[in-house]
């Protein structure tokens, strides 16, 4: 049945094809027939338009010509005769412009060329007898003025508007053969668009029913393959779950390794990421910098808490484990764990962790024995100059390291451990996390008595 199917599909889809090509071909057909049409209107209609206006404009003023040299022979006005004869001489130079150019524009037409020469020697002719009567009328020959231009320079002016209406009956015979070429086209034009939509209808069909068989096959395999993309995003995460667990108890066990050289267990790295999530989120609750913290920014923080203390690789055993009181010089040994452990997270982790994992990782244990007031190390920051993550971080481990017991120093009780906390609010911690982490007191015996 799906082989069927496919057949089937194959065969529209081919027909498809077919139709598309045959679609081209006929809007290439209208685009030519389009642009055959404009061609014809921009180099022919247009431009016999133009000239039918200019013989408008020619026999109009030949009309009013023939009037103002009338005007002037038949006027019993002298003082109009200076006017008269200003206005005949303008219209007759503007007919013989304008005539200038209708030739120039109708120079391809060589039958017409007599008939421009005609109309040229009729308007010298006219201009001459126009004067003779204008002359006749000066001198006081009145009647022999008007019949000079009732019979000479009347036949003068019919035989220009004649050889004008000739021209004119020329242009519209061009452009009706030009117009039923246009129409010419313009049917193609409708057959070719109606064949079109004809085909149109088809190829449209063809694609639905391509369409249906095809959803048909695909929603045979819908839940195949969605079965298989679930077992394979199942496999994917599993494996990106147990990398990350790998990472993070790789981590967590040179965490420990390091935390043993100084007299003390893993449980001070659980206890301190611990504590970190706690204060973490109470600063989330209370909407502290809420720009920074955010859920995702907690989960970051308290992967990196154990790598605080990873630079202590690098100091002695000796300093690390000395019961009595450090000197200043063992001191300042032991204060470049700081700076030792931004080198080696950005060796280790730059090149397999997100940006700002690294970053976080880095200011935790760069930054966590930096004091409020400015007087920590390495780097003396100040109040929030120093990064969030590492004055959240110098709270849980400076208590933690109260109420544990070291080589150097016993246990301090928990409720002192909390009034040193808070006397430190200010000068060593950030007074809002003190504040904080204060009210969550009970959460942190419970991490102390869980161990």
């Amino acid at each position: 049945m799906a082989r069927v199917h496919g057949e089937n599909s194959l065969k529209l889809f081919k027909i498809c094809i077919f139709s598309f090509i045959i679609e081209v071909i006929g809007l290439a057909l209208i685009g030519f027939m389009i642009l055959r049409t404009i061609y014809l209107y921009k180099n022919y209609v247009a431009p016999q338009a133009q000239n039918l206006k200019l013989i408008h404009s020619i026999s109009k003023n030949v009309s009013e010509e023939q009037s103002i040299s009338a005007l002037f022979v038949l006027s019993t006005e002298e003082e109009f005769l200076p006017e008269y004869s200003e206005r005949e001489v303008e219209l007759h130079y503007s007919i013989i412009e304008d005539l200038n150019v209708l030739e120039k524009r109708m120079k391809g037409r060589t039958e017409l060329y007599q008939t421009f020469h005609d109309i040229d020697s009729l308007c010298s002719d006219i201009l001459s007898k126009i004067e003779i009567a204008m002359t006749l009328r000066k001198n006081g020959f009145k009647e022999a003025a008007e019949r000079y231009i009732s019979k000479d320079l009347q036949n003068s002016f019919f035989q220009v508007n004649g050889y004008l209406v000739s021209i004119t009956e020329q242009i519209n015979a061009d452009m009706e053969s030009v117009q039923r070429r246009m129409m010419y086209y313009t049917r193609i034009s409708n057959t070719v668009v109606a064949v079109d939509i004809s085909i149109l209808i088809l190829t449209v069909l063809c694609l639905i029913i391509v369409c249906v068989n095809l959803t048909d096959k695909l929603e045979m395999n819908k839940d195949k393959l969605q079965e298989e993309v679930s077992k394979k995003t199942e496999k994917i995460i599993a494996q990106a779950k147990h990398l990350q667990y790998i990472q993070e108890q790789t981590i967590l066990g040179m965490a420990n390794i390091i935390e043993s050289r100084d007299s003390e267990t893993g449980e001070h790295v659980m206890r301190t990421s611990q504590y970190v999530e706690v204060l973490a989120n109470a600063a989330l609750e209370y909407g502290y910098l809420p720009e920074i913290l955010t859920p995702h920014y907690i989960d970051i923080l308290k992967r990196v808490a154990p790598m605080h203390d990873i630079g202590k690789i690098a100091v002695s055993d000796a300093i690390l484990k000395k019961p009595a009181k450090l000197t200043t010089e063992e001191f300042e040994k032991i204060k470049i764990h700081t700076t030792v452990a931004e080198r080696i997270i950005f060796t280790v982790l730059g090149k397999i962790e997100t940006e700002e994992y690294v970053k976080t990782a880095i200011d935790v244990a760069k930054s966590h024995h930096e004091r409020w007031d400015g007087n920590g190390y390495p780097n003396h920051l100040k109040g929030e100059a120093i990064p969030l993550s590492a004055r959240i971080m110098a709270i849980a481990d400076v208590f933690d390291a109260l109420v544990s017991e070291r080589c150097y120093k016993k246990a301090v009780p928990p409720e002192e451990a909390f009034e040193i906390i808070s006397e430190s609010s200010g000068t060593h911690f950030d007074p809002i996390l003190v504040d904080l982490f204060l009210k969550k007191k009970d959460e942190v015996l419970k991490i102390m008595e869980s161990k």
